[in-house]
């Protein structure tokens, strides 16, 4: 064999060696979309069903995790026992999935997403409480703030984030934390627990500044999560952390721990209330198909839901909504039949899908999502809820 040969054939064993080192110690997973299929947007007909005329919930918890698809929760029943007594997933009366794309195509992010839920409007990428021309809308927090409920939000993410904003502001600019706070600090939310994120950055305020937006309507929390008492027991309150403190159950906070505080501030004030709750790690671990903290958020949206609903129980005439925005990284949970029957996590993307995702209800009301197929239909649902308990009192 000539020289040049026999080098050029070593070199590209060597390049091929190395190649496929790197692909399997980075885990890196190559796929290729098929052609081009068309997309065909559904006409946005209004709601036809009936009015609401069961039960009315006293209470209304919404829990988002961010991100989560089917295949999410195919691998939390798979990767998360609850003590003997069957998955959490198991205890909703109603279990279906809705379909979230925006306006627009088949895709959408958290700002059109949530803002659809939270206000029975469809609209378009990075729109938060506006419809797609802009114009105002009026969210399911506003209404009842002015039906006299407690209003709250609990997230693990940044509290200007696309969901908490779309459940709590009005603006085309989703990045424009100060504008979305302010937007916080002058409105009628009675508690809000998260994280500061990228503070000094862009449009994005120092700590101190921050700080001091909310304390215009909010007593700051003390690490203890001492909440007010006496006649200083209705005042707003919130606590905020720094980014990434809260993520999974070994964080001090966790979820839970937050959840389980703004609870007990709720069920103090001794009316109706209305609570949202938000995981963001699916959202986050996906994006960067982190399988490790996938399972590690999974067991933290377990824990936070098995309370809620344990909640939800005890104190009666509760509804629970657990829902998704959207899947993000086209998650595949497998299983190779070398390590059977452990399980393997594959991705499509890194990015937002196309895959409709759940949506679970339990508690008075709870049949009135048995059907929902678009998720603007679940703001409609839950506006209509609190009308009707305004004309029933």
């Amino acid at each position: 064999m000539k020289n040049w040969i026999r080098t050029s054939f070593f070199t590209f064993i060597t390049l091929l060696l190395i190649s496929i080192g790197i692909f399997y110690i980075f885990n890196i997973n190559l796929s290729w979309p098929s052609r081009d299929i068309e997309f065909k947007a559904e006409p946005l007909v209004r709601d036809s069903k009936e009015p609401y005329s069961g039960d009315v919930p006293k209470n209304i918890i919404i829990f988002i995790a961010d991100g989560m698809g089917f295949s999410h929760l195919s691998l939390s029943l798979m990767t998360q026992p609850n003590e003997g007594k069957g998955p959490t997933w198991y205890e909703f009366d109603v279990k279906g999935w809705h379909d979230p794309r925006s306006l627009v195509g088949a895709i959408t992010d958290s700002e059109a997403s949530a803002t659809a839920m939270s206000t029975g409007t469809s609209t378009n990428f990075g729109h938060i409480g506006i419809n797609n021309d802009g114009e105002k809308l009026e969210n399911i927090f506003e209404i009842a703030s002015e039906l006299e409920y407690t209003t709250g939000i609990v997230t693990d993410s940044y509290i200007w984030d696309g969901t908490p904003a779309a459940f709590s502001a009005h603006t085309r600019n989703e990045d424009d934390a100060r504008d979305i706070m302010q937007q916080i600090a002058n409105g009628q939310l009675d508690l809000i627990f998260g994280e500061l994120e990228d503070v000094g950055e862009d449009d994005v305020p120092e700590v101190d500044e921050s700080l001091d937006i909310l304390k215009k309507r909010f007593q700051l929390l003390d690490e203890n999560l001492t909440l007010p008492s006496g006649s200083n027991s209705s005042v707003p309150v919130a606590a905020i952390y720094m980014e990434d403190e809260v993520q999974d159950v070994d964080s001090n906070p966790n979820l839970s721990t937050l959840t389980n505080t703004a609870l007990q501030y709720m069920t103090a004030q001794d009316k109706p209330f209305m609570l949202l709750v938000e995981c963001e790690e699916m959202d986050s671990a996906s994006h960067q198909n982190d399988s490790d903290r996938v399972v590690r958020g999974l067991a933290s949206i377990e824990q936070t839901l098995s309370l809620i609903l344990n909640f939800s129980k005890t104190h009666g005439e509760t509804l629970v909504i657990f829902t998704a925005d959207h899947e993000t990284g086209g998650l595949a949970a497998v299983s190779d039949f070398d390590t059977y029957p452990n399980l393997q996590i594959k991705w499509a993307t890194k990015d937002h899908s196309a895959a409709v995702v759940p949506l679970f209800a339990e508690g008075p009301g709870a049949q009135y999502f048995s059907d929902v197929h678009r998720n603007w239909e679940i703001g409609q649902r839950l506006k209509s809820l609190l009308v009707k308990d305004t004309l029933s009192n």
